[in-house]
Formats: C-alpha cells, structure tokens, sequence
C-alpha cells in the first residue's frame, strides 16, 4: 500500500504568475509590471524557477548508460545537447547525475 503523502501547496501572487517567463522556465509572457525588481515582494520568482525535469532525468539516465558501456562517442553527443540546454536543465540534469539517476 502506498504511503499518504502530505500534500503542499504553491501559493503565487496571481494567476499571471504561471505564464511568466520569469517564473516558468518555458513561458513566453514578460510580466514586468509585477516583478520583484519593480518593488512587489510577493514575487515568487525572486527565490524560484519552475523547471520541467523529465526529459533532464531522462538524458541524466542516458549518459549514465553510455558510461556503463563506455561509449564514448555516444556520452559526447549526449553531453553536446545537454550543454545547449538552459542553466536551470543543466542543474537538474546534474543532481540527477550525481544521484544515480534516481528522483531522490
């Protein structure tokens, strides 16, 4: 039997919020007007980034798979695509990487 999480909750300053490219890593609307660098302190974006990580875990389990297989060739392109990504997928990439490629 699964084990009953809590659940938590996300609170944002406004609906606007989860379209922000400030605060969401793929979003295309710039909502200056009510970001922490014009004075409004419940800004999440000020401490966090939402980041989609599947397919960084999933490229965090390929590399790893080529390494077990030394399959250099094959971790080198793996690697180029990863490099080409932005900052906050190469940091998910790399906790995964350096987890085994496991969640937790």
């Amino acid at each position: 039997m699964a084990t009953k999480r809590r659940k938590e909750y996300l609170g944002l300053f406004s609906e606007k919020c989860i379209t922000c490219k400030h605060l969401v890593e793929h979003a295309k609307v710039d909502n200056r007007e009510c970001h922490f660098t014009q004075g409004n302190v419940q800004c999440p974006a000020v401490e966090v980034k939402i980041v989609f990580v599947g397919e960084a875990l999933m490229y965090a389990r390929k590399v790893l798979a080529a390494r077990d297989k030394r399959h250099a060739k094959t971790e080198a392109r793996l690697m180029e695509y990863i490099g080409a990504q932005s900052q906050a997928f190469r940091t998910k990439f790399y906790e995964y990487l350096e987890r085994g490629g496991k969640i937790d």
